[in-house]
């Protein structure tokens, strides 16, 4: 770990959830598109205050894509740093994002302006390729590993 020197820049932690939905069979995967689809990523959002992880991920999923789905099981939570700079100067961001698997419910995906350019479905296969960060790629992975014993089952 590294020590906070003297003079290092304020941080903030963020907590946020998000979800690997899939459907169908080949699986397809729901995904938004940032900075003019230069960026293909999971939907996720902060969680809000009295809230836990499987809420937000499903109201993420909703709001940012107008999706419906619902909690299958937990993949798992990465950390990330990024910096934002304010008015105050530069802040580090300490954000964390709690994953889940889930089952698509219904609706078509419609973006959520203010957050995302574009909501679509793309085959897991070429999501696998197409995901921006290698840490939601394993999301993805992991998510898969956990469905395909469930359709060996029924």
């Amino acid at each position: 770990m590294r020590r906070k020197r003297k003079g290092q820049r304020p941080t903030r932690r963020v907590v946020s959830a998000g979800g690997v939905v899939l459907k169908g069979d080949p699986p397809e995967v729901l995904v938004v598109s940032l900075r003019e689809g230069r960026v293909i990523t999971l939907p996720k959002g902060q969680v809000e205050p009295g809230e836990r992880y499987p809420e937000t991920a499903v109201r993420e999923v909703r709001e940012e894509t107008g999706v419906e789905a619902s909690v299958l099981a937990p993949l798992g939570r990465v950390r990330y740093y990024f910096t934002v700079h304010e008015p105050e100067g530069p802040v580090t961001v300490s954000k964390e994002v709690h994953y889940f698997l889930m089952r698509y419910l219904g609706g078509i995906p419609r973006p959520q302006l203010t957050e995302v350019e574009d909501a679509f479905f793309l085959p897991a296969s070429e999501a696998l390729e197409r995901l921006s960060y290698p840490n939601e790629r394993e999301m993805l992975k992991r998510a898969l590993l956990r469905l395909r014993p469930r359709a060996k089952k029924g």
